[in-house]
Order: structure tokens, then C-alpha cells, then sequence
């Protein structure tokens, strides 16, 4: 490899290489129909056929577009024809140097381009929003705050090994240089604005590929259908003891219950708890109203159960559960439980006992409890089966459980305050915890929220 590497624009594959009658130029583009127009003059059709078999750098691009006029107006004529196809996701670009192709960088976003100017003349470095990873096409770099991406071949990945080594200076033709062109890089030390620099590398590449952001598959795309069976509906059955709760009178609760507005209104977060614990009918009450199945699972269509909860959820698919840690409880032994949704009962996690005190310890922890505060009574943990929706939704499964459990906190705080209880969202937790208790691969189902409740204290 030499040390001179140039970024080349090209028609991306789906296109072929133009028709020319003239001045008039006809693309066809896979998948399209045939995008004919007539160029300015034959210097900018030229440019434009240069664009296919390879392509050619930006500058190359201007001077072809020049005709004989000025270099300025070719420069003018190459921005905008560049502009126009990289609306229309037509264009790709190749780093290559004296041996070929090192890599290609795919735009993920209408209008994406990389800057044409000269790198700044300071040490460049790896973005800090920018990973590299192996996808089914090989490496890949990418960055949530960059819509392209870059597929490497082997041999790039040599250069980009050199490229990430010490912070070096971006010369125009070093791989340094183009990276902060494409966006991947940065400098060393960047002054970033306030906005900006609140960002989390993990915060912002969920936002960016969990949502319509970028051109990538996604949403309801069932892509797992005739690979995989989709998990059912009704989690199977826990081991452990079965304890069946209280039934609830629901016209007495109908009857007692407070109205929206004013459970809105009245609700808050509580941390002061009475001596006296929460009580078992209590509780079953709490998860009946919250959690309960209110539709056992049924087919739609295809071969996905789905089924019905008090909250909604996307598709019926309800890939939530709900777990409780039991430091103490009127009729109830501490330790762990699952909630059977089904059958309104819970089923209590063998050898959990320590587990409990341990997830309720951190709860207190989460909420900023000092040593000696009486920690709360339970502490609710909603996990996620997460493959029951990645099993039809594609780039959004997390985003969409996340979303589901706040409706689901919301939910348990209006209920908590009709109840007269002490409710507390935690905003983080030990899912660790959970696997330890439950003994489940996490991958299969994992806690990602935790919510404590107890009898408030009298006021």
C-alpha cells in the first residue's frame, strides 16, 4: 500500500451505466423506472459518465465538468450533480489506493455526502460515536452520528489499523484525512457544544438505528419466520412453588377506584415507608391490576401468538414479565417470584431468598437511601423476552420493549396511588440479579426495569 489513497464518487451498483444521446443522459436503476435528463452541456455529461466504471475523486470530477470554462464553475456544476444523486441514494464511494479498493462507504440517508474541503490541519482521531464491527459482509465502520457506512476489504483493514494508532495530522490524501471527510473521524480533541457533548456513544446509535433515520430494514419485517419458531405467548411455566393469589372483587375496586385526573394529579413518588408491611392481598390486587392477562393468547395471523395485557403493546405481542423481590410481605415469604399472568398466581424461585433482599438493596441503593433507611417492601421486576419481538420487528425490538415499560411504569404509578401505596420507579438496576435468580441465558429474557412498592408512611 502507498501513502496516497483517493476517495472516489461513484454510481452505487444498482445503477448502470448511462445511456447517452447527446447532451441526454438515461440512468437505469434497478428497481426504478428510467431517470432521463439532459445536462447543461456535453463537459457536464461527460462528468456525469465518469461517475460510472469506477469513478473518479471530486476534483477530477470538477475539472472533467469545466469544459474549457473555469475551474469555479466546474467545481459548481460537480456539487450539484452531486447533490441531486446523493438525495436519491445513487452515489457510493471507494478509497483506493495503488492496489485497488480498500474500502466502500454506503450512505444510510438521503442527501448524506461527504465534505469536500480540506481536512483541519490538527491530530485526527477515531470519532467517538464511530465501531467497528463484522457483519455478514464482512467489517464494517460506522457511527451514530455519521448515516453511511463503511464496508472494509481485508486490505483496508491494514490501513485502518495505521489510521487508528497515534492521533496523526489530515493531509487531503492520507486515510486520516478522508475518514474526517466521511465523517467517521474527528479531531483529537474536539470542542464539542453543550448539546452534543451530553450524548452517550450507546445513547445515540439506539436512536439513530432504532428509528426511520436511516435506510436500513426494519420495523414489522418478520424476518425470522421460517427460520425460527416464535416464542410462545404464555412463558412457560417457572419451577418452583405455586402460590394462587387472592381473587379481586372487581366491582368493589370499580366502585372505590379514584379518576384519572385526580390519580394524575395526586401522583408521586414515595420513600417513606410505615412499619407495618404490605399484605398479600395487597400485592395480588397491585398485580392484577397491572399485569394481569386479560386475553389468553390467540392467533391472528401466521404462526406468532398474541395476547392481551391492561397496557398496550406493540402487535399483541406482550413480551413483558413481571417478577417480584419480596423483603417483606403479610402472607408471603421473602424471596424471589414470578408472576403468572395467566393464572394470577406467583411462583416462587427456589433458593431465592438472598437474591430478594439483594435486588431490593439495590433498589434503595438506585433511590439514594442512606444506611439504616427501612428499605421498601417489593421491589416489581419487569424483564423482557426480547426475542418474542425481535421475532417480527427488526432494528426497534429493545427500543420497543423500553417504550412498553414505561407505559407499564406509568401504569403501576396510577395504580399504586388509587391503591394509597408508596410507589418509586428505580432508574437503573443489577439484571445480573436476575439471571443469578432465575437461572435464564440473557439473551433469552433479561430485567430492564425495577419498580419498588410498600405502605406509605403516616403522615
Amino acid at each position: 500500500m502507498t501513502g496516497k489513497i483517493e476517495l472516489r464518487y461513484r454510481f452505487a451498483p444498482e445503477v448502470s451505466t448511462p445511456r447517452r444521446d447527446g447532451n441526454r443522459l438515461t440512468l437505469d436503476v434497478e428497481d426504478w423506472k428510467a431517470l432521463a435528463f439532459t445536462a447543461a452541456t456535453p463537459a457536464h455529461a461527460d462528468a456525469v459518465e465518469a461517475l460510472a466504471n469506477g469513478g473518479v475523486t471530486f476534483d477530477r470530477l470538477a475539472m472533467i465538468a469545466t469544459g474549457g470554462g473555469s475551474f469555479a464553475d466546474g467545481q459548481k456544476a460537480a456539487t450539484y450533480y452531486v447533490e441531486r444523486f446523493s438525495r436519491a441514494l445513487l452515489l457510493h464511494w471507494d478509497l483506493v489506493d495503488d492496489g485497488g479498493v480498500l474500502a466502500s462507504v454506503v450512505p444510510l440517508t438521503p442527501g448524506y455526502r461527504p465534505r469536500t474541503e480540506s481536512p483541519p490541519e490538527q491530530s485526527l482521531a477515531l470519532c467517538r460515536f464511530a465501531f467497528l464491527r463484522r457483519t455478514p459482509d464482512g467489517m464494517m465502520l460506522g457511527s451514530g452520528a455519521t448515516r453511511a457506512q463503511m464496508r472494509i476489504a481485508p486490505r483496508g483493514l491494514a490501513a485502518l489499523s495505521q489510521a487508528l494508532a497515534p492521533p496523526a495530522v489530515g493531509s487531503p490524501d492520507r486515510l486520516a484525512g478522508l475518514l474526517w471527510r466521511l465523517g467517521f473521524f474527528d479531531v483529537a480533541a474536539p470542542q464539542e457544544d453543550d448539546s452534543r457533548i451530553c450524548w452517550e456513544f450507546h445513547d445515540l446509535l439506539m436512536h439513530e438505528t432504532s428509528r426511520f433515520n436511516r435506510n436500513l430494514p426494519g420495523g414489522a419485517t418478520y424476518r425470522f419466520e421460517g427460520r425460527i419458531p416464535a416464542l410462545p405467548a404464555a412463558k412457560p411455566a417457572m419451577p418452583g412453588e405455586r402460590i394462587d393469589l387472592p381473587a379481586i372483587d372487581t366491582a368493589a375496586l370499580r366502585a372505590s377506584s379514584g379518576s384519572l385526573d385526580a390519580l394524575q394529579a395526586s401522583r408521586r413518588s414515595i420513600r417513606a415507608y410505615a412499619d407495618r408491611p404490605i399484605a398479600l392481598a395487597t400485592l395480588a390486587q397491585f398485580l392484577w391490576r397491572v399485569a394481569r392477562t386479560t386475553a389468553p393468547p390467540f392467533l391472528v395471523t401466521g404462526s406468532q401468538q398474541l395476547m392481551s395485557r391492561p397496557y398496550p403493546a406493540g402487535g399483541s405481542i406482550n413480551e413483558l414479565e413481571f417478577y417480584v423481590a419480596v423483603r417483606r410481605c403479610d402472607g408471603l415469604e421473602p424471596a424471589f417470584y414470578h408472576y403468572d399472568s395467566h393464572g394470577h398466581a406467583l411462583v416462587q424461585i427456589a433458593n431465592s431468598r438472598k437474591i430478594a433482599a439483594a435486588i431490593v438493596a439495590k433498589s434503595a441503593s438506585a433511590m439514594a437511601f442512606k444506611p439504616g433507611d427501612q428499605q421498601p417492601d417489593v421491589t416489581i421486576v419487569v424483564s423482557s423476552r426480547l426475542p418474542r419481538l425481535a421475532w417480527k420487528y427488526e432494528r426497534m425490538a429493545y427500543r420497543a420493549s423500553l417504550l412498553h415499560t414505561g407505559v407499564v411504569i406509568q401504569l403501576m404509578y396510577l395504580v399504586a396511588t388509587d391503591m394509597n401505596l408508596a410507589p418509586c420507579a428505580n432508574g437503573s438496576g443489577d439484571s445480573r440479579l436476575f439471571e443469578e435468580a432465575t437461572g435464564l441465558d440473557r439473551f433469552e429474557e433479561t430485567a430492564i426495569a425495577e419498580f419498588c412498592l410498600a405502605v406509605p408512611a403516616e403522615s
